[in-house]
């Protein structure tokens, strides 16, 4: 108000006390800055007013920006106040339903978070929202990609989210008549968008190579800027490459004018993009699987395919998808080219155990402390690497907990290095002792690499797919003497492989005779050629 009335030293005066009650106020922050810059409209006498549009995308990204930092009081003013401009949309005031944060400092803080989420998005689903499916990328909000890592079943929740947006799409699914029309064989689209194009590419390598050409035609949708390097890494040269429009309506219109039989989504939910995809209904069939870590609660997704060597009976609870089960593991793993160095390289302890942790941070689960805590306490000579990532605030909040709940002088055990390279991550597998998984959240891509070095993974079972991972892959070998059922259990496999150098180097010797199991891609490239065929018949 005052800044209106062209008072800036009241103004000033005002936004300086604002500042000494909440330093972070991103809107006081703004107008102090406008006023030191000229006046209270914030440009100088000559420049002309910024078009309201381009404020607004200001705005947005400001507010984006901030969630990233988990900073997330700044960025609900953000958005608030980008839907409080001329032309803002109510729909970003429910932004901060997609808000997460990535450690929790205890399972109370958790529950609560639930709590709260599920009753904001009650209120969102009893609101009336006026919303323009073409701009839902920007506008809308997604489910946070932290959810699967708080040992609670997701469906609910995410069909919640889904049920925000469904209706603002068009309902014409394409005509599985005429989307064959003039061919025999069956079109398989994949969606990846260009951000986990190389995680795709990873496990899925082969599945793609591999698919019958004779039965099969493939199409590859991205990012244009990604074709070139999975195309140098498939390998095949009959694969259409179809890049992703500048605008989402243009996307979905590309995808859908290429007529598959089938499209299988990467992920839903990885990303605005890769969330939005599934609703236009982009083929008669549509599917996803492992990159969705669990269910992606949209209505838009007929199948949900996993393996029978993880899920437990009744899990189809758990999916909005129809489930199906695979007899083979449901992505194609290929090993990578090994790298190795020694500890004296890596400045690494050259003696004792080293359990490594090579998880992203959403992982650390506030009950995985007590796990690290009994492992130091009865390995005195061990040390825990854990890989913290490349957010500085959201490590120091890791970091403070663990420093509370392991103590000062366990804590010296505690390896935090930098960021690292992909690289640098597999040159420490070819030093590690084991791997330890957490225990709410099981690895896939690690615990493949792992078992590449020979390296031995312990891993708790739990009730979702994302806590089954190691343990499938573990019965795949037959050594499920690494899958405990309790935190005590877990414990002495993690101690005895850490201290204990003939048992150690007897379940290296097993995993180095029975890991081509894990890596034998035709089983899986012939489930899912049989689950294309009869989604298509």
């Amino acid at each position: 108000v005052l800044m209106s009335a062209k008072r800036d030293q009241e103004a000033a005066i005002a936004l300086g006390k604002a500042l000494a009650i909440d330093p972070k106020h991103v809107n006081a922050r703004d107008n102090l800055v406008r006023l030191r810059n000229g006046n209270a409209e914030g440009r100088t006498q000559t420049e002309p007013p910024e078009p309201s549009e381009q404020r607004i995308d200001r705005m947005l990204r400001r507010g984006s920006q901030l969630a990233v930092r988990e900073q997330f009081v700044d960025a609900n003013r953000a958005f608030h106040e980008a839907a409080s401009m001329p032309g803002g949309r109510e729909l970003w005031r429910w932004k901060s339903l997609g808000f997460c944060p990535t450690v929790f400092q205890n399972e109370q803080e958790i529950d609560r978070y639930w709590e709260k989420l599920d009753h904001g998005l009650d209120l969102a689903l009893h609101t009336e929202q006026r919303m323009d499916w073409r701009t839902l990328p920007r506008d809308g909000f997604t489910p946070s990609f932290n959810l699967p890592h708080h040992d609670k079943n997701c469906r609910e929740v995410k069909e919640k989210f889904a049920r925000i947006f469904e209706k603002a799409f068009p309902q014409d699914p394409p005509d599985p008549k005429e989307t064959r029309k003039d061919r025999t064989k069956i079109r398989v689209g994949f969606v990846v968008a260009a951000a986990h194009h190389l995680g795709f590419i990873r496990v899925n390598r082969a599945l793609i190579k591999h698919l019958d050409p004779q039965k099969f035609e493939i199409f590859f949708f991205s990012e244009t800027g990604a074709h070139a390097e999975c195309r140098n890494r498939v390998g095949r040269d009959d694969i259409q490459w179809v890049g992703f429009g500048s605008r989402f309506d243009e996307t979905v219109r590309r995808i859908r004018d290429a007529r598959c039989d089938v499209v299988y989504h990467w992920k839903v939910g990885g990303s605005p993009l890769d969330y939005f995809l599934p609703f236009a209904k982009l083929a008669p069939v549509q599917c996803t699987s492992f990159g969705s870590h669990g269910t992606g609660g949209v209505a838009a997704v007929d199948y949900y395919l996993s393996s029978s060597i993880l899920e437990k009976p009744g899990a189809e609870e758990h999916y909005t998808e129809r489930l199906v089960l695979l007899n083979a593991y449901a992505t194609a793993h290929e090993p990578e080219t090994k790298q190795s160095a020694t500890r004296s390289e890596l400045q690494l302890p050259e003696t004792g155990a080293l359990y490594f942790c090579p998880h992203r941070v959403a992982k650390y689960h506030p009950r995985f402390d007590s796990y690290l805590k009994r492992i130091l306490e009865r390995d005195p000579s061990g040390h825990v690497l854990l890989l913290t990532g490349k957010h500085p605030e959201i490590s120091r909040s890791l970091v403070g907990r663990l420093r509370g709940n392991l103590g000062e002088t366990l804590m010296k055990r505690v390896i935090l290095p930098p960021l690292l390279p992909y690289d640098h991550y597999r040159r420490i597998l070819s030093v590690a002792t084991c791997v330890l998984d957490s225990p709410v959240y099981a690895g896939d891509l690690t615990t493949h690499d792992a078992f590449d070095y020979d390296v031995p993974v312990v891993t708790q079972e739990g009730r979702y797919l994302v806590q089954r991972y190691t343990a499938g892959l573990c019965r795949a070998m037959e050594m499920e003497s690494l899958i405990a059922d309790c935190e005590e259990k877990y414990v002495d496999v993690a101690v005895r492989l850490g201290t204990d150098s003939d048992y150690r180097d007897a379940i290296r010797r097993k995993i180095g005779e029975r890991k081509e199991k894990l890596f034998a891609t035709d089983a899986t490239v012939a489930e899912y050629e049989r689950f294309f065929e009869s989604v298509v018949q």
